[in-house]
């Protein structure tokens, strides 16, 4: 075979039958395309840092408000964060994503036995991409990639950059239901003046999805962190209710509680608007 065929086999194998797959598979079963899909993106970290990631590509803008609350008495100590969170995605092709998560606006407020503080600053930018490598019927595996880059001024003296790779795997046998799931290693370290103190982690989720009606979805899942404070950072079920009004708009309310692990996080919540394009 010589080198021109060669090319045009490869160039076939990647995107033809590449996005026939994407079109025939699970991704287009879902029972309405403004409905969110995948785990509920709601973590104890940075933007969306270490929280899953959906198999299926989709075209939209996202808006909304994310935090969660460190409480220790004992400690006399207390901490609440809360970020404005701007995303987009962009389905380049029918099996592949790109997408960012960007903390707008960070503000944290710390109490402690004889100090008070409060901070605002630009937070987290995250930029990844997924490919849907495997659709087969009901079945969705696509592994991804996110970078977390060095653009929050929380810290005065620090930068942090990281980066996750990761898999999302989606079965759905009918438009209503799904389970899907995401297993991913991430790291990150600190640049600046301070130490750099290098973590890593991972994540395993497990969800159920299930949509009552064109206009409202329930989720519910497993999220399990091992690594970045203890063996078992965290055991968080975690409760996503999801909306929709026509074929383009979204939103979605969720709440994470971590019931086991070195956690430090009472609970984590969440409220998300997006726009389906």
């Amino acid at each position: 075979m010589n080198m021109s065929r060669l090319l045009a086999a490869l160039a076939a194998l990647l995107l033809v039958p590449a996005a026939a797959r994407a079109d025939e598979g699970g991704c287009s079963r879902w029972l309405s395309p403004a409905l969110a899909e995948g785990p509920v993106a709601l973590g104890f970290l940075s933007a969306d840092v270490s929280t899953g990631r959906r198999a299926c590509p989709r075209t939209e803008v996202g808006l909304g408000v994310q935090g969660n609350a460190i409480i220790e008495t004992q400690n006399l100590y207390g901490a609440v964060t809360g970020a404005g969170v701007v995303s987009g995605s962009v389905a380049v092709r029918p099996d592949l994503e790109v997408f960012a998560t960007l903390e707008a606006t960070r503000i944290q407020y710390v109490q402690n036995a004889s100090l008070t503080g409060m901070d605002v600053a630009l937070g987290q930018l995250t930029v990844g991409a997924t490919w849907a490598v495997l659709s087969r019927g009901a079945f969705v595996l696509a592994p991804g990639a996110r970078l977390q880059l060095p653009t929050s001024f929380a810290s005065p003296r620090t930068r942090i950059m990281g980066a996750e790779v990761g898999a999302a795997l989606l079965y759905r046998p009918t438009e209503r239901f799904d389970v899907h799931g995401y297993a991913g290693v991430d790291g990150d370290m600190g640049m600046g003046a301070a130490a750099s103190l290098p973590r890593a982690g991972v994540l395993v989720n497990v969800g159920v999805e299930y949509a009552f009606f064109r206009q409202f979805a329930v989720v519910l899942d497993a999220n399990v962190r091992f690594g970045r404070r203890a063996v078992l950072d965290s055991v968080a079920p975690t409760l996503g209710l999801r909306f929709s009004a026509g074929e383009h708009f979204g939103a979605e309310l969720g709440g994470s509680l971590p019931v086991l692990g070195a956690e430090r996080a009472l609970a984590a919540g969440g409220l998300k608007f997006t726009w389906r394009l």
